[in-house]
């Protein structure tokens, strides 16, 4: 494992708990809470310095942060702290502020990086304009296009890219014909789509003209712990033959949760493995079988840069959604525990993928960034005694009452929290180094030059 991989995530890392943790001090220090440590990780000291009655300081150990605050946990004595600068015996509501302020520092910098990912654009994969396989029961066979096609313009516009067929087509009124120039074996053909069949014809060719050969593995998925590797090109799924990339999709329809072989091309050997594929939705029952692998692309192109207003619009809608989908993902954790522990990560996993998004481009990384800060809002936000979501039920749970619990029922409340977090974060830091010695152990299986591996039972 390259030490370098880790740059990427201990810089995300670093933005998200700083982020967070300055949410608390800052408010803190609004509602007149004196704050006594601000630390950017745990353990010793790395770089510390005392300022305004706040010590301040970077720790060796860079897994989280916090900040501590005057009058956080009982006395000794077991009685509650009783000076109005001390958070304990702070107002319900200024605890309430300090508590929700971290979250939602996290949830604004989500939605300000989505703006500036926005305006500055993101990198769409592209792909050539040539068929390397049209099966004559597609809607592009029956539009007159074949296997080796290149389509080469758009009524009068040239087109290298797919990209630029679609830009082409997207200029056209919905009730318009389209006019395909294509290279066939040298020879010029002219086709023409009429209104109703062009984006199924156009559709059904796209597939085609990606090439079985995997340009990407997602960290943790069921291609990432079976060994599948950038560069490898399917060659078959359960012995179906694997031509190009629409190929691989179909025949991985319908085998959620099934054991499966795939046979790939690594180095010009023959490698066979075996791959489980999920609903990465949960959908109980449901055909869309995944294994976390992407196309390579020929290629890239800006998709998108937005002025500030409008960028500001999309920006929302992509947090919100974001939002959603990590809420549904942790929903999935703790309704199917046991299939779904499995992708629980840690800081390795999370170096990783950070990893993958900075090679992938800066668009990519700032993604990352903000669906990281979003699932850190999220999980700070859950009810449990030592997060922030269990000082916000103790806060309302006072403003209900009318008056605080006792320093022994905080005591008991947070020993409970302890030992969910504590157990939860042996589950989650045990998951990163088995997921990667998985992951070995399928690559080692690989054969050497002059072998082919056999078939998996």
């Amino acid at each position: 494992m390259n030490p370098s991989m880790f740059v990427p995530g201990i810089v995300l890392l670093g933005i998200v708990i700083f982020v967070h943790e300055l949410g608390h001090f800052l408010v803190a220090k609004w509602r007149g809470v004196r704050v006594l440590r601000f630390s950017l990780g745990f353990g010793p000291p790395l770089v510390q310095f005392t300022r305004g009655g706040t010590e301040y300081r970077i720790s060796w150990v860079p897994l989280g942060g916090y900040v501590q605050m005057a009058g956080d946990s009982p006395a000794e004595d077991g009685t509650m702290p009783g000076g109005p600068d001390e958070f304990l015996s702070h107002p319900w509501f200024g605890r309430l502020l300090i508590a929700v302020a971290g979250p939602m520092a996290n949830l604004i910098t989500a939605f300000v990086v989505m703006v500036i990912t926005c305006m500055v654009g993101v990198k769409s994969p592209d792909y050539d304009t040539v068929s390397d396989f049209v099966p004559d029961t597609s809607a592009a066979y029956a539009a007159g296009l074949r296997t080796g096609d290149r389509i080469v313009r758009v009524d009068d516009t040239p087109v290298e890219r797919w990209s630029a067929i679609e830009e082409a087509v997207g200029r056209k009124g919905e009730a318009d014909a389209v006019r395909l120039t294509v290279d066939r074996g040298g020879t010029t053909e002219t086709l023409t789509l009429a209104p109703e069949q062009r984006a199924r014809a156009l559709g059904s060719m796209f597939g085609t003209t990606i090439p079985p050969v995997v340009g990407g593995v997602v960290t943790g998925m069921p291609a990432y712990k079976a060994g599948l590797k950038e560069g490898d090109r399917v060659l078959a799924i359960d012995g179906q033959p694997i031509q190009v990339w629409s190929d691989l999709l179909r025949a991985l329809r319908g085998r959620v949760d099934q054991r499966t072989p795939v046979t790939v091309e690594r180095d010009g050997r023959r490698y066979d493995l075996a791959v489980t594929p999920i609903n990465p939705e949960g959908r109980r029952g449901s055909t869309d079988a995944r294994i976390g692998i992407e196309p390579q692309s020929q290629g890239s192109y800006l998709l998108g840069r937005y002025p500030p207003l409008e960028a500001i619009k999309i920006g929302a809608g992509a947090t919100v959604a974001m939002v959603a989908n990590v809420y549904g993902g942790m929903w999935l954790t703790i309704s199917r525990p046991i299939y779904y522990r499995e992708y629980l990560g840690g800081p390795i996993f999370i170096a990783q993928a950070a990893s993958e998004s900075a090679r992938r481009g800066f668009d990519s990384y700032l993604q990352f960034l903000a669906l990281i800060n979003v699932a850190i809002m999220a999980f700070n936000l859950l009810p449990i005694p030592v997060l922030d979501g269990g000082h916000i039920l103790l806060a309302l749970f006072q403003a209900v009452r009318g008056q605080a619990i006792s320093a022994r029922a905080y005591v008991r409340f947070q020993k409970v929290g302890l030992v969910f977090i504590g157990t939860l974060f042996v589950l989650i830091l045990a998951n990163d180094p088995l997921r990667w010695v998985q992951r070995q152990r399928a690559l080692d299986k690989a054969p050497q030059e002059g072998q082919v591996a056999p078939s998996p039972p």
